[in-house]
């Protein structure tokens, strides 16, 4: 039980947060598709740019993490709260500005991968800021825990 001990939050978050960053890129890719086929307007150029730039944060922080960079760490807080806010508040008239509909209709119509993807989000938020992450990304270990073989100093 060396230092990987305190890694499990810190890549959880990361893959979470690659997850999360494949879900909004179906969604801005449902977009750059509406703009392919349909015509130009307001909501789908807004909803490619909000759903481009999340899919770029959550994917970039997630892989930064993986590298134990703690921009990392930022980029997926930033994009998973994000992510929940715009889940959150983005209905009635501005909801076709942030998730792809046709028809009046949203593309994922199951209320219960909708909630598997929000539990997914909250959990790469509180999963990137919680303290066993931080302590990863700075190396730190427990009192009570030994230092890996490749970190010991000879005669240790």
């Amino acid at each position: 039980m060396g230092q990987n001990q305190s890694s499990g939050t810190a890549i959880g978050a990361a893959v979470l947060a690659i997850l999360c960053g494949m879900r909004y890129l179906s969604e801005a890719a449902a977009f750059v598709g509406q703009l392919a086929l349909l015509e130009q307007a307001p909501q789908y150029f807004a909803g490619t740019a909000w759903n481009g730039a999340l899919t770029a944060t959550l994917f970039l922080g997630g892989v930064l993490l993986l590298l134990r960079r703690r921009i990392g760490r930022t980029l997926v807080a930033a994009g998973s709260a994000l992510a929940l806010a715009a889940t959150l508040l983005a209905n009635g008239a501005a909801r076709p500005y942030f998730f792809a509909e046709v028809d009046g209709e949203a593309l994922m119509t199951s209320e219960v991968v909708a909630f598997v993807l929000f539990v997914m989000t909250f959990s790469a938020l509180v999963l990137s800021v919680i303290r066993p992450t931080s302590d990863w990304l700075e190396g730190r270990r427990r009192d009570d825990e030994e230092p890996s073989k490749q970190d010991r100093l000879p005669g240790w």
